[in-house]
């Protein structure tokens, strides 16, 4: 797993959106002043000094819908990048994004999706 895997993962949404609407698709539990320092700086540093603490456990779940993944997922990805804890499992930041939809694959699409990932990969 990544050390970062919430910044890195808010670096790939914010290739695709901006910090506004970053913002805004979290539920607002963030501010687009918040993502930019998370991406641009990373957890704890920030511009001229200023930190960029870790989310409350009330963001959670707004910060889940925006990265599309579940609160547990979201909370790993917090330990590792403010707290440095990291899972006995080594997961990219994409990987735990896209585990709860894997899991919620039947086993037919399961196999699908498993068998073109192999093939890309080649």
């Amino acid at each position: 797993m990544s050390s970062t895997p919430f910044r890195d993962t808010a670096t790939k949404v914010a290739r695709t959106s901006d910090y506004i609407t970053m913002s805004v698709n979290c539920d607002r539990v963030r501010s687009h002043s918040w993502w930019k320092n998370v991406v641009e700086y990373g957890a704890w540093e920030g511009p001229g000094g200023a930190r960029v603490g870790p989310p409350t456990p009330e963001a959670i779940d707004g910060i889940a819908k925006l990265f599309n993944t579940t609160a547990d997922q979201v909370a790993v990805m917090v330990a590792a990048d403010w707290y440095g804890v990291e899972t006995d499992t080594h997961l990219s930041a994409r990987m735990l994004s896209l585990t709860p939809v894997l899991d919620s694959l039947d086993e037919e699409d399961a196999e699908l999706v498993e068998t073109l990932a192999r093939r890309l990969a080649r």
